[in-house]
């Protein structure tokens, strides 16, 4: 009755709700999926109905996400049994079944149906251990030899996100080699090992997947290739083996920070039936499961407003990816991610590492001989703006007191840079300073007409003494 692993199997259901006594067995039927309000559906075990049957493989996740709705679905599940029997001889399995479960407390017929069994207790929800990391326990030297502080973290606010077990964002760290130190960017994270000591895990960014290397023993197809570097997701799962692991089946997605290939086991992805007040139907579920894409319309997002997106699981994301532009390809995707945080040219300006870094660690910098969108140079305060993850300009220093009476700190809007920019600090131009009209931002010499208009006014006033 064990089933080989490339094999599909069925569920078979045994209802024992109305059973008298303990020998009976109970109601055995083939499940064939669940309702539209998360009911189970299920159909008699006779071969007619051989494509109802929703057919499980142990190479996918399916089976998790179903057990997941199911103990959902059914408050004791001790008045049911769940047994797995190959999809191709179902009637010939059921008749098996039931003689076992009519004397299910024999030695052999116990063995039998513990091996073909499915265990609630592998799939009760477990309680989410939520604690974030011991900061005691991290290791700040590590992080100070890449150029890293505990201050840095916390104002960039990738701190809390590494303490709470996820990765940062793209961050700027210097790796020392021999007498030269390389910067380079990467994400980061902290990870435990087996005695409970924080280490750190560094992802760097790559130019480009490594899809023409075995990853964790698979070979890429050109197909898997084309589809991974088209939608960031391989759109299936494929088995793979870490070293001195044992293999595992796996979604498999590309970093769009990094270029990384991340691999996330099926059995720990719980896909629920119910995603934001729309039911998946059964080929949408078993599709999304299966780590395709899949199209879903008239969800409600928390705002009530009514939205379509296409759903897959991205490994990278550790969950379900809600995709808004599918006509966009990942590349595109990615730059748009890439670009996110601290750009390397602002406004036409080239910045440094050092600059970016500041910049990235929540320090305010005074840039000059940047470029507005006419053309005009300027300069400006420029801060992060850590809620919308873009740089802001402003007049004066945000990061000093403003005294009473003067004008408070204003950021300074895109399409008026030229107008409120900085210039010379506040400081009297000498070559300037008889320029009766506005000057341009940056601007520290007169132009020829304003110079030439400078003469006339000199000669005039020089004139007038003579008289």
């Amino acid at each position: 009755m064990e089933s080989n692993n490339n094999d599909n199997y069925v569920l078979v259901l045994e209802d024992r709700t109305e059973v008298k006594n303990e020998k009976e067995a109970g109601k055995l039927s083939v499940i064939s999926g669940i309702d539209d309000k998360g009911g189970l559906k299920t159909t008699e075990a006779i071969a007619a109905n051989q494509a109802a049957f929703l057919k499980f493989n142990s190479k996918d996740g399916l089976l998790k996400n179903f057990m997941t709705n199911f103990l959902k679905q059914f408050n004791n599940p001790t008045h049911f049994g769940l047994y797995k029997v190959l999809a191709d001889n179902v009637e010939q399995g059921v008749d098996n079944l039931r003689t076992m479960l009519q004397s299910r407390e024999k030695p052999e017929n116990k063995q039998q149906l513990a091996e073909i069994g499915v265990p609630f207790e592998d799939y009760l929800p477990q309680q989410k251990n939520a604690t974030a990391i011991d900061e005691s326990k991290v290791d700040w030297k590590q992080l100070a030899a890449l150029g890293l502080s505990r201050e840095r973290l916390e104002q960039s606010g990738e701190l809390d996100k590494m303490l709470n077990w996820q990765k940062s964002n793209l961050l700027t760290i210097a790796v020392p080699i021999g007498d030269t130190t390389i910067y380079t960017e990467a994400r980061l994270a902290f990870r435990t090992d087996d005695n409970d000591n924080v280490g750190l895990a560094i992802h760097p960014l790559r130019k480009e997947p490594q899809l023409d290397f075995p990853y964790m023993g698979y070979k890429f197809s050109p197909e898997e290739k084309e589809q991974l570097l088209a939608t960031g997701n391989l759109g299936k799962t494929i088995e793979v083996t870490p070293k001195n692991g044992e293999p595992f089946s796996a979604y498999v997605s590309i970093d769009p920070q990094t270029n990384e290939i991340i691999a996330l086991r099926a059995d720990r992805v719980n896909i629920p039936k119910e995603i934001k007040g729309v039911t998946l139907s059964d080929a949408q579920y078993k599709d999304l499961v299966e780590g395709k894409a899949v199209k879903v319309e008239g969800m409600t997002a928390k705002s009530g407003k009514i939205f379509n997106a296409t759903l897959q699981v991205n490994a990278e994301k550790k969950g379900i990816e809600f995709i808004f532009d599918n006509n966009r390809g990942f590349k595109e995707r990615q730059q748009q991610t890439q670009q996110q945080g601290v750009p390397h040219k602002l406004c036409g300006l080239e910045l440094s590492d050092k600059q970016r870094e500041a910049l990235d660690s929540g320090r305010t910098l005074y840039l000059k001989n940047m470029v507005d969108k006419q053309g005009q140079p300027f300069n400006a305060y420029v801060r992060m703006d850590k809620e919308q993850n873009r740089p802001r300009f402003y007049k004066w220093n945000p990061d000093k007191k403003q005294e009473t009476g003067k004008e408070k700190v204003v950021a300074v809007a895109e399409e008026h840079k030229t107008q409120v920019a900085v210039n010379n600090h506040g400081k009297t131009n000498e070559a300037t300073k008889d320029v009766k009209e506005p000057l341009k931002t940056g601007q520290t010499q007169p132009t020829a007409e304003q110079k030439q208009k400078q003469n006339e006014n000199k000669q005039k006033k020089s004139r007038g003494r003579k008289m």
